[in-house]
């Protein structure tokens, strides 16, 4: 009974990891800026900017992925969304091995093996956004909370495959 506590332990991490990644990757915020009057919010799938006018503030958001034509966004994109794929994957071979395959080893192994990889992709994508945001940027931004919960989630999922490798050894 000990080691399906540690493992209910492991997939709740790994729900709380898939939610924060989904958060992370679905908000416009990302980074935020502000050039001249104009406030600026910036996402992996959208962006939107806030003018102001003599009637109020009006913001408007775009696409990204039809507006920024560049490959290391691309590429970034590509590893969140891979790392939201890969712990799913984990939740749902964690559910597997806790209510169905009570005695799969290899339910367990794919658990284990997508949550850490689901981190990784996680940490490729905040290392090339940062890297390039760095060496391309000449506007002063601040990181917001999207990209925080990204950062979250890939420290979540390696929190859930931790409690879940301890619940394989113990």
């Amino acid at each position: 009974m000990e080691g399906s506590k540690l493992l209910i332990v492991g997939l709740v991490l790994a729900i709380c990891a898939l939610i924060f990644q989904v958060i992370g990757l679905a908000s416009p915020y990302w980074i935020a800026l502000e050039v001249n009057s104009w406030k600026i919010n910036f996402g992996l799938l959208k962006y939107c900017f806030q003018i102001p006018t003599s009637l109020g503030d009006t913001t408007t958001c775009l696409d990204t992925t039809e507006q920024i034509k560049e490959d290391w966004l691309d590429a970034v994109r590509a590893m969140s969304i891979l790392g939201l794929i890969a712990l799913l994957i984990s939740v749902v071979m964690t559910m597997l091995k806790l209510f169905a395959m009570k005695e799969s080893k290899i339910a367990q192994f794919v658990a284990i093996c997508t949550v850490f990889a689901g981190a990784v992709f996680i940490l490729i994508a905040i290392a090339v956004f940062v890297a390039k945001m760095n060496d391309d940027n000449v506007t002063a931004f601040d990181y917001h909370f999207a990209f925080a919960f990204c950062i979250i989630a890939m420290m979540t999922a390696i929190a859930a495959g931790c409690v879940m490798v301890v619940n394989v050894l113990k």
